[in-house]
């Protein structure tokens, strides 16, 4: 475990917005994990994965820790067990290079293995929560490690129990359900005809996390050239009334199918249609690649892209009756 004071977490948030903690502790193995209880206070500590899904808007003044990026996923009685820090995309690639299937959509999105749970990410037809057998965590304040088993981790639309409550946890490592013989998914738009492209007729796994990837490539801006946390916005969803209504005014809508009579909106291209792809104000703005991204172009401060964010916020409502809901944590 190595602890640094006074440390500058710009490197450590896609955004690359300029604050501070009072100590950063970096934990390297599972054996550290238990070390971090001496410096617990009243407030706790803040968990710090790879801040891709993060807006710091002030300096965090509690503890931060933070599990070191190290890649180390084995293969238990067919179970897929991954160190949290590990970096989501590394795995899905190990895991595809070995022919274990069901996260292959998932490829190319930024973040931990920790983090994936608790926002219960999914891209192109496909949730994690349908491959998680269990997720490890360690409790600060009781010092006691614990497995939690797919239905107590309560997950639900880019949300989990990770998310949705304040627990003393640090998520240590996660377990997958992944086979050779996992039906391969292209149902989304685009993945078909990107393996045409490259005369991919009997796609493996690999193939379709190399195809999904040059996807987000094109349609998405790199973090590491242009710091942005992808997606903001969660896709709202609407009932049928009011789905008949927006169908009728507007030919291009994009909409996905739901149970109970309820549809999906693209929240893409409710931004779009307002007008906000590429809009920028000052050192921040919303990507011309795509409307969904808000991106820093400078030194932008976490509160004016928050101000931005919700500019776009009321802009939807006012025209669409659509209230957008924020996807990154704001500190």
């Amino acid at each position: 475990m190595k602890v640094t004071e006074n440390f500058n977490l710009k490197k450590h948030n896609t955004l690359a917005i300029n604050c501070h903690c009072d100590q950063f502790i970096l934990i390297e193995n599972l054996h550290d994990v238990e070390k971090v209880i001496p410096y617990v206070g009243k407030q706790g500590l803040f968990i710090l994965g790879s801040g891709s899904n993060l807006v710091l808007t002030k300096n965090i003044e509690k503890p931060v820790v933070h599990l070191t990026p190290r890649f180390h996923a084995r293969v238990v009685d067919g179970t897929t067990i991954v160190w949290g820090g590990s970096l989501w995309s590394d795995f899905v690639m190990w895991a595809a290079k070995k022919g274990l299937g069901g996260i292959e959509n998932l490829a190319a999105i930024p973040g931990t293995v920790g983090a994936a749970p608790e926002q219960n990410i999914g891209a192109y037809g496909c949730d994690v929560k349908n491959t998680i057998a269990w997720v490890e965590i360690f409790n600060y304040r009781t010092g006691i490690f614990q497995r939690l088993s797919n239905s107590e981790c309560r997950f639900m639309y880019r949300t989990s129990v990770f998310k949705e409550t304040e627990n003393p946890w640090i998520i240590t490592r996660v377990a997958f359900n992944l086979t050779k013989d996992s039906e391969i998914n292209l149902s989304y738009d685009g993945i078909k005809e990107e393996l045409n492209n490259n005369n991919i007729i009997d796609p493996t796994y690999l193939d379709v996390a190399n195809a999904i990837t040059t996807i987000r490539q094109r349609k998405l801006p790199d973090y590491n050239e242009i710091p942005n946390v992808g997606s903001f916005y969660k896709n709202p969803i609407i009932d049928e009334k009011h789905h008949k209504k927006l169908a009728r005014k507007y030919d291009d809508l994009v909409s996905y199918p739901l149970e109970n009579n309820h549809f999906r909106i693209s929240a893409a291209w409710l931004l779009e249609t307002c007008g906000f792809k590429g809009h920028r104000m000052h050192e921040c703005g919303f990507s011309d690649k795509h409307a969904l991204v808000l991106v820093n172009y400078g030194d932008a401060t976490g509160k004016e892209i928050i101000s931005l964010s919700k500019e776009a916020i009321r802009a939807v409502n006012q025209k669409f009756k659509i209230k957008l809901k924020i996807e990154p944590q704001i500190v």
